[in-house]
């Protein structure tokens, strides 16, 4: 049965994005990220992550990146969490982005929903960069401390980053983690993600993601 749950999943992200057929012909390519994450209560309702991540992309894709972000998050009613955070981001060459962000999490049983706006600021840009995402999430728990979480989210540019310059992009990601606690405070866990990136005029791109995620609580 659990090969089964395994595969209905599976097939549910494919779906998530609308991602066709041809366009997973297109400009593809394949990076590696590997996630740290850590977590923690600051009051019975209020939780703080801090998220670290190593990316290894091709240079075509911005080159290798690594991440610093926090997000404290405060529960104003069940199933009800606000807040936000900030985080920077660099990337090979010495580039820069700071990204705080706010956003209001929503939680139905097994599935969840994210809404997050987000400021980005960019070394030599015109100006700065607000770009909205919304993420759902289906979370199965297969007991042992094994589950298996499953997301899509769209991720669209409200305003550029250059005055005057191309239309808003916008980002669908796809994503299966599966994850297992092996303590009190450690889990570990790995996953696929497909970001379909639709261009006018030019082929659609297609990033394949496998992630490895380390998560300890504390």
């Amino acid at each position: 049965m659990g090969w089964g749950i395994w595969r209905k999943a599976c097939a549910g992200a494919a779906l998530i994005a609308p991602l066709s057929s041809p366009a997973l012909a297109q400009d593809e390519d394949t990076q590696f990220w590997v996630y740290a994450v850590a977590k923690t209560d600051l009051a019975d309702d209020t939780a703080l992550t801090l998220d670290f991540t190593q990316r290894w992309r091709e240079q075509r894709r911005g080159d290798e990146q690594q991440t610093a972000r926090f997000t404290v998050l405060h529960e104003v009613t069940d199933g009800v969490r606000l807040g936000g955070g900030g985080g920077v981001f660099e990337t090979e060459g010495g580039r820069t982005e700071l990204r705080p962000h706010q956003e209001i999490d929503l939680a139905f049983g097994r599935f969840s929903a994210r809404t997050r706006i987000e400021q980005r600021f960019f070394d030599r840009a015109d100006r700065m960069e607000v770009r909205v995402r919304q993420l759902v999430r289906y979370t199965q728990p297969f007991g042992g401390g094994v589950k298996l979480a499953v997301d899509g989210e769209y991720l669209g540019i409200a305003q550029s980053r250059t005055r005057g310059g191309n239309r808003p992009r916008d980002q669908w990601r796809a994503r299966a983690i599966l994850s297992a606690k092996v303590s009190d405070t450690l889990s570990l866990g790995g996953g696929y993600m497909l970001i379909h990136t639709p261009l006018d005029g030019r082929r659609d791109r297609i990033n394949h993601v496998p992630e490895a995620y380390v998560t300890v609580r504390f």
